[in-house]
């Protein structure tokens, strides 16, 4: 019964109503006195959370001599609350806009560990509309493969910067960091990521499987802005050398 008082509660009853509603269904009409002695809430307590599930039509009264609280179907009362959280969540919808007068919260979310980012990644890359930019380690781009594609398949526009010289079968538009012989050779040292979704929120950090492993996630407009650029700057000088220090020693 507590799971049940406490689901009660997550849906806008106090613990004593709960205790109430739950045993009017276990047995009715009662009059207070039995609700008091059957729920195991105080005498002093019953009447006020009777009237209160009175005026919120949850239970009704029956008879005169004495009274006695039937409760409504559960049915109905799941209806009820139901169409009045949808009622509440459209409300709010429209009414919250108005005061935040357009204005974008641009905050900074830390995200710690290598699961944790990887998993924060698929969630962008999976609301994705219209465009998708990464860069990122060839290992990790497998692990985001999967969604990668289902974003492909939906038209949505992908370019992908590698470190390494290596094919993603599916996937167009992967570039090769135009890096030199040193930097490919270490990159172990570049165990980075920056997804960027819809030029709308970054994803930036390291991607060290280590538990220090940490990477930052904003929709704010100046690190947006810094992150494009690096990566279309990349892409640019990757396809002016086609893929690192190996066109570059010939």
């Amino acid at each position: 019964m507590d799971n049940i008082v406490t689901e009660l509660q997550n849906i806008g009853f106090t613990k004593y109503e709960s205790q109430i509603y739950i045993s009017l269904l276990k047995e009715n009409p009662l009059t207070g006195y039995e609700i008091s002695k059957l729920s195991g809430v105080p005498q002093s307590k019953v009447y006020e959370n009777i009237t209160k599930l009175l005026n919120n039509n949850i239970i009704v009264n029956v008879g005169t001599d004495p009274i006695k609280y039937v409760p409504i179907d559960p049915n109905e009362l799941l209806k009820n609350k139901k169409e009045e959280f949808n009622n509440s969540i459209a409300n709010l919808k429209n009414n919250l806009q108005i005061l935040n007068k357009g204005k974008s919260i641009e905050y900074v979310l830390n995200i710690k560990g290598y699961k944790n980012i990887l998993k924060k990644a698929i969630e962008m890359i999976n609301s994705a509309k219209q465009e998708i930019i990464i860069s990122s380690p060839y290992e990790e781009v497998l692990e985001l493969k999967k969604d990668l594609l289902i974003a492909s398949k939906k038209n949505i526009n992908i370019e992908i910067l590698l470190l390494e010289n290596k094919s993603l079968e599916g996937l167009g538009n992967v570039h090769i960091h135009g890096g030199n012989k040193t930097t490919l050779e270490n990159k172990i040292l570049y165990k980075g990521i920056i997804l960027i979704v819809d030029n709308n929120e970054i994803l930036t950090g390291n991607l060290s499987e280590s538990s220090e492993s940490i990477s930052i996630w904003t929709k704010n407009s100046n690190i947006l802005y810094i992150g494009t650029q690096y990566i279309k700057h990349e892409i640019y000088i990757s396809e002016k050398i086609k893929g690192g220090y190996k066109n570059e020693q010939n």
